[in-house]
């Protein structure tokens, strides 16, 4: 049985808390969730609302939304992001951990390193975002 989860939000550091709400409802409603895919899935999550928040907002006075849709089907957990920014330019199959003395440049990193599906895409004039985690313990 899938579970669905949606927020639609202004892509603001506040925005951060409501998203860590909604992962935090997921893993209340289905406890069964590994420990490690959890952190893996949420790292991924935090880190893709993130670039968006910091990246989408730089470099224009317009608001920026986004719209979160999150998935638990027993055998994967998946979010997709959806955000009205800027195009972010980003070629994911190049996404490589920087230099150990880097302040900036982890984010898009730790997420393709957790996930087992991540892709980016421009759709029109929306940024869209797909993470896919398989469960380790997948259930019925």
């Amino acid at each position: 049985m899938a579970m669905g989860y949606e927020l639609k939000d202004a892509a603001e550091p506040q925005s951060l808390d409501r998203i860590h709400d909604l992962l935090q409802r997921m893993w209340d409603e289905d406890p069964a969730v590994d420990l490690m895919d959890r952190i893996r899935f949420e790292t991924a999550v935090i880190e893709v609302a993130s670039n968006i928040i910091e990246h989408g907002t730089a470099a224009t006075a317009e608001p920026i939304q986004f719209r979160l849709e999150l998935e638990n089907t027993g055998e994967r957990l998946c979010a997709q992001f959806q955000d009205n920014a800027r195009p972010a330019g980003v070629d994911l199959s190049s996404a490589a951990m920087p230099a150990d003395m880097s302040e900036s440049g982890r984010g898009l990193a730790l997420a393709k390193v957790a996930l087992d599906q991540f892709a980016y895409e421009r759709d029109g004039s929306s940024n869209r975002w797909t993470l896919v985690c398989r469960r380790s313990a997948a259930v019925d």
